[in-house]
């Protein structure tokens, strides 16, 4: 089962599920978070500012994670994050 949440909820299903996975997918940095949301044109500077520290939060939590992904191309990701998957899938069959 692949969940996207938030820290604490990634936590607490950890915390019921002790061999739960825990990949965070993190920005290729702040600066480039910051861009990515206001080329959307749909969040207000508010709004971002929000996020933003919202995200440097998030990113303290990533400490606490099985292993971190960069978003820095959409495809590079996702073969990273499915590596991930089948080296965990081969650990279990182990």
């Amino acid at each position: 089962m692949i969940l996207d949440i938030e820290p604490n909820g990634a936590f607490a299903v950890k915390s019921q599920c002790e061999d739960a996975v825990l990949i965070f997918i993190a920005p290729p940095s702040a600066e480039e978070l910051e861009k990515r949301l206001c080329n959307r044109g749909d969040t207000s500077s508010q709004q971002i500012a929000l996020r933003l520290e919202r995200a440097r939060w998030e990113m303290e939590q990533s400490k606490k994670y099985d292993y971190i992904v960069v978003n820095d191309r959409v495809d590079t990701c996702a073969e990273e994050i499915l590596k991930i998957i089948a080296h965990v899938a081969d650990q279990m069959e182990e």
